[in-house]
């Protein structure tokens, strides 16, 4: 008999979950308005899609199931009550310093199949799966590989859960024969197997034990003597700089994983002579170049954009040369939003950039 788990719901933006609670009056739900204000919300995303690509017109979207996926993961997170009223829980929803850590608990705790997909992106270094795959085919091509015994629209449900921009376990990029490759933006130990750890001799060649070592060291509970882990006298954490998420049986640390600026420019500029043909001040699409720099130094989209934000406001060893334009993105693609580039402070899309070497003088 095979288990149950509770399917993760396909809100796609967890800008909808936050649109709906809002919707809330008197700690009340109505369907209608709750319909109204997401419907509102997902305009408003179609809005800038359709300024991204150059369409004259937004697609029309009701928002009625969104309105029922975003209720039935208010009620798996413990936002609402079985008498559809707000829990106080939801004021940690609505605040942006506790935002994170709070989705980030309850979505690990509550949805087994999402932390094994965080996990084997963590273990494998990369999941290398089919894009476009319908019926059977998914699952027969993920389960012998990683497990996965469930369907292409579960798994990309949980692949844009974890890459949204609150969350940010995992990123990925499509490919040109159909693929999608997935790979960890963070480290993601638990104490568990960290505990696992005393007595073995000291490994470093996966990704995942790299994870388990410098977290075990950073947080002060193991020691390395002969090339073997030893228990510290206190096994209490302390290092700074991780998310702790209290699970019932188990503690999860979570770093993000950062670059210097120096580093980021160099991939920066190698990865855009790669897409240029070798040709500075060629413009490449913002998206596709933040895909392959993404993948090379394995972070996040909004890492990303902070870094080249940086350096087109305080320029280092390259100019770099934003403008405007449209993307060249089928105008269906549902996931469109994890390549909408960031704006100019005019409110501008920068769509293409262009990047060539300053002058030593």
């Amino acid at each position: 008999m095979s288990r149950s788990y509770l399917r993760v719901p396909i809100v796609q933006r967890l800008e909808y979950l936050v649109a709906f609670i809002k919707s809330f009056r008197d700690n009340k739900f109505d369907e209608e308005s709750a319909q109204k204000a997401v419907q509102q919300q997902i305009h408003h995303f179609e809005i800038e899609k359709t300024r991204a690509l150059g369409r004259q017109r937004p697609r029309m979207r009701k928002g009625a199931s969104t309105v029922q996926e975003c209720l039935r993961l208010a009620r798996h997170l413990g936002l609402i009550d079985r008498f559809k009223r707000l829990t106080p829980d939801t004021a940690r929803v609505l605040d942006p310093d506790q935002r994170r850590s709070f989705l980030l608990e309850r979505i690990w705790q509550t949805y087994p199949r999402f932390r094994q997909v965080v996990l084997a992106a963590r273990d494998t270094e990369e999941l290398d799966l089919p894009f476009y795959a319908w019926g059977d085919t998914f699952r027969n091509e993920a389960r012998p590989l990683y497990g996965f015994d469930f369907d292409r629209i579960t798994f990309e449900a949980i692949r844009d859960l974890a890459t949204h921009k609150w969350i940010r376990l995992i990123n990925w990029y499509p490919t040109e024969d159909k693929r999608q490759i997935v790979y960890p933006v963070t480290s993601v130990v638990g104490f568990a197997e960290i505990s696992c750890l005393a007595g073995l001799p000291v490994e470093q060649e996966t990704f995942a034990q790299r994870c388990r070592h410098q977290t075990a060291l950073d947080m002060g509970l193991l020691t390395v003597r002969d090339d073997r882990y030893e228990v510290q006298g206190n096994m209490e954490p302390k290092a700074q700089g991780y998310l702790r998420l209290q699970m019932d049986s188990d503690r999860v640390f979570i770093r993000d994983h950062d670059v210097s600026p120096n580093d980021f420019e160099q991939a920066l500029w190698r990865e855009y002579l790669g897409l240029s043909g070798m040709r500075p001040r060629s413009p490449v699409l913002y998206p596709d170049l933040r895909n392959q720099v993404c993948a090379v130094l394995r972070i996040s989209d909004q890492v990303f954009d902070n870094h080249l934000l940086s350096l087109i406001r305080d320029p280092r060893r390259l100019n770099i040369y934003p403008s405007g334009g449209m993307l060249n993105y089928a105008a269906n693609l549902a996931h469109l939003g994890k390549f909408l580039p960031p704006k100019t402070s005019q409110g501008n899309f920068i769509v293409y950039l262009k990047l060539d070497r300053r002058s030593a003088s």
